[in-house]
């Protein structure tokens, strides 16, 4: 292998970790949603669980997530899909009201004891994998400039991450391809110059399984 090619792997090898660690960044950043809201709102907390078209879930069932450790969870309201009947778990004094249609948990006039990490929990039928999403709530007495400026840049941030993304995935094929043509280009060379390359001395005979010698020799 050619000293370009070991430097065009190597710069590939460090490309793609750059790459790995891009996708782990954007991930974690978009493993969970965050709403602000005011004291005295009504929230409506949508169900982050990547849920399937075609899976009935037997049930929906919204917690409230203490982060530990160790990491404990409340339940706070359910719903069974079969009846549309919403059950709220034993010892919740809190309203809530789960919306059948959109799956989503609705809470009105909150305050900043409804802050904190809301996890929708999807139960699947048997033979189908559960799925869950979390959603933080933070709720603050007044709003103020600088969290809305704060919120603004959460979105451009965003943005400006995907973007990174994207050009980093286009110059990593990019890269790919010359790869690839630079290992072909150096095989399609490495074959002409054995083809050219002249025989030293007499004729001889290349046979797989016979060990000969020229011509006026007999093989053995």
């Amino acid at each position: 292998m050619s000293t370009t090619t070991t430097k065009i792997a190597r710069t590939m090898h460090y490309f793609s970790e750059f790459i790995v660690c891009l996708v782990t960044l954007a991930v974690a950043e978009g493993v969970r949603t965050e709403i602000r809201a005011v004291t005295g709102e009504d929230v409506e907390l949508p169900c982050d669980a990547k849920s399937k078209a075609d899976v009935q879930y037997r049930l929906v069932t919204w917690y409230k997530v203490v982060e530990g450790p160790p990491r404990m969870i409340t339940g706070l309201v359910r719903l069974t899909e079969n009846n549309g009947k919403v059950e709220k778990y034993n010892g919740v004094e809190r309203e809530f009201k789960l919306l059948e249609r959109t799956q989503s948990l609705l809470l009105s006039n909150v305050t900043a004891q409804d802050s904190g990490i809301y996890n929708c929990f999807l139960s699947a039928p048997l033979g189908h994998k559960n799925q869950e999403g979390e959603i933080i709530l933070k709720v603050d007495e007044h709003l103020t400039v600088e969290q809305t400026e704060f919120n603004k840049g959460d979105t451009i941030y965003v943005v400006v991450a995907v973007t990174v993304l994207g050009v980093a995935l286009l110059m990593l094929c990019f890269s790919y391809v010359c790869l690839r043509n630079v290992f072909q280009s150096n095989k399609k060379l490495s074959k002409d110059s054995l083809l050219k390359m002249p025989h030293q001395g007499k004729n001889f005979i290349v046979t797989k399984h016979l060990d000969c010698k020229t011509l006026a020799e007999v093989c053995v």
